[in-house]
């Protein structure tokens, strides 16, 4: 199993290199980079972070497939292994829609996203090739008809925590015919071994977030589609995320974040192992503070 930390990029470059440092000095396998297009470019701050590290691997991801062209993406991946070696891997997926709307890219054609991200690794996996650098292509999914495309990655990174929607997912994918593919995790996260009331507010924020990005399928399944539809009407019309927080039911975080003391984190582990995870990424907020890193690497090495 890889452990991996998913660093937030609403920090500073400079915070996120030294957290990074620590998730090294502590033990952990990755960190990962998301790329928010309004805020910060991911392949800058993974350059700064393996100018500051000396082995831990890095993962860039997910990159939309509509904001960059497989030539900058190849582009980027090539100039960072050039530069630092063989410690990266990537993550391509269509991207968050109201992210990339702040940015003027709407989404309008669901039917064809998931051939136009297809489409796009494969161009990506060519230059790559042309240039001689080998690398993983992890998808990030959620939904069936990404899920469909997912055996024709290296991997899947799926954006929710439950066994329960793990096992669904992996439905949906079917039949992988190939000598490797791997399956992981990439969630919302907070293993503690002291509950911060803070910190888990912002755990049922991150989740939230998750959840109202997730697909009518995937919320009509867990019962709570009208609710989030709701929220989603309410923010549309300008209301902020901490107004109708209160309205988005705390059973996001069950399905879509890891929420464990450290002591049963093993028992977390050892359930999704089982269906088939090999890599876990914990995400914003686990990487709050430098205490509550430091909880994760105790929980788990």
């Amino acid at each position: 199993m890889n452990y991996g930390l998913g660093v937030n990029v609403n920090e500073t470059t400079k915070e996120i290199v030294k957290k990074s440092v620590q998730a090294e000095q502590l033990g952990l396998h990755f960190v990962w980079v998301s790329d928010v297009p309004a805020q910060r470019y991911a392949f800058t701050v993974a350059s700064a972070i393996a100018a500051n590290t000396k082995k831990i691997q890095i993962g860039v991801g997910l990159l939309s497939t509509f904001l960059y062209t497989p030539e900058q993406v190849a582009g980027g991946f090539f100039t960072l292994v050039e530069a630092y070696g063989d410690r990266f891997e990537l993550c391509i997926g269509p991207g968050d829609r109201d992210q990339l709307k702040r940015v003027g890219i709407p989404l309008f054609h669901p039917q064809g996203i998931p051939n136009f991200v297809l489409d796009s690794k494969k161009k990506i996996e060519k230059r790559l090739k042309e240039n001689k650098v080998e690398g993983k292509v992890w998808l990030g999914a959620q939904g069936p008809k990404m899920l469909e495309i997912a055996k024709f990655f290296d991997g899947v990174l799926l954006n929710y925590a439950s066994p329960v929607l793990i096992q669904w997912a992996m439905n949906k994918i079917g039949r992988v015919n190939k000598e490797r593919f791997y399956l992981g995790v990439y969630a919302p996260s907070y293993i503690y071994s002291s509950l911060d009331n803070e910190v888990y507010a912002l755990l049922h924020m991150a989740s939230a977030v998750v959840a109202l990005s997730a697909p009518k399928i995937v919320l009509k399944k867990l019962g709570m589609y009208q609710k989030i539809i709701a929220v989603k009407k309410k923010l549309e019309a300008g209301s902020n995320m901490k107004s109708v927080l209160a309205e988005i039911p705390s059973e996001v975080v069950d399905w879509f974040s890891i929420y464990k003391p450290a002591e049963k984190l093993d028992s977390y582990i050892f359930e999704v192992s089982r269906l088939g995870i090999e890599h876990i990424v914990f995400s914003y907020p686990q990487n709050y503070s430098e205490e509550t890193i430091r909880e994760l690497a105790h929980a788990l090495l």
